[in-house]
């Protein structure tokens, strides 16, 4: 702008002169074009980042508009600068002054579960329509965690519902599968022994179950008295009658095995 116009220019007056100059455009050098929209924009609007290599270029409320679609569709610690080519993270700080207020809330709360998910020591409630957290040392407060929230209890070695009235190794053993097969073992074993040390009494109409514990092979059932080998389940009348020959040939006590 001239310091002193003239006070005649032509046929102008000076206020008609005046009026010619500020119908004159003058591009400015205090503005920019976004980038982005493309709108002429005062450059001190342009955010900045410190570390970026490259003038701003992004006005402001396009900077918005990136840093919202990038929190929505990244991890929040891969939301970059919108310059081309520009590989700047853009850090807690530039989120919360450039992003809307809930923009920034969200990204703010991905940040913080983030962090507290990195923590070892940090687990989530898993009851359903529970969402609570909390740090559970496990030296300290050993292996269940109670959650403070809701009381829900999980086995944080198994990462299981509590298992009531069981160690962890109790459980191990059962779940295992290792628990069944003993018991398995275990019953064919006893049902082996019963077999060995119980018969049923050969006597008419009656199949009472006799055990024998010790003693000799001569055996009396307690219901109804029958007599009988106890390895071979002849009756004791006969053998009475005509001796050890009256036992079964397969039987020990039969006079052709007894020298």
């Amino acid at each position: 702008m001239l310091d002193s116009p003239p006070q005649q220019y032509g046929e102008l007056t000076n206020d008609e002169f005046q009026g010619k100059l500020e119908n004159i455009w003058l591009p400015s050098t205090t503005t920019r074009d976004c980038a982005v929209c493309s709108d002429a924009t005062p450059i001190p609007e342009f955010p900045a980042l410190p570390d970026c290599q490259h003038e701003p270029e992004t006005c402001a409320s396009c900077y918005r508009s990136w840093i919202e679609s990038e929190v929505n569709s990244k991890s929040w610690n891969e939301i970059k600068c919108p310059g081309h080519k520009c590989n700047t993270i853009l850090q807690h700080c530039h989120v919360q002054q450039y992003a809307a207020p809930e923009v920034y809330e969200k990204f703010d709360h991905l940040s913080a579960i983030s962090a507290l998910n990195s923590d070892p020591n940090f687990r989530w409630c898993s009851a359903r329509n529970c969402q609570s957290g909390q740090i559970h040392i496990s030296g300290v407060e050993g292996n269940i965690f109670t959650c403070v929230s809701c009381g829900h209890r999980v086995c944080v070695i198994h990462n299981n519902i509590w298992h009531e009235d069981e160690t962890c190794e109790e459980y191990d053993y059962r779940t295992s599968g290792k628990k069944e097969r003993d018991q398995n073992r275990q019953e064919a074993a006893s049902a082996k022994k019963i077999k060995e040390l119980t018969k049923k009494c050969p006597g008419k109409r009656c199949g009472w179950g006799i055990e024998k514990n010790e003693g000799c092979d001569h055996m009396t059932c307690s219901k109804c008295h029958h007599e009988f080998c106890w390895i071979c389940l002849a009756p004791y009348g006969p053998i009475r009658d005509h001796g050890n020959s009256a036992h079964k040939k397969s039987c020990k006590y039969h006079s052709s095995r007894i020298e």
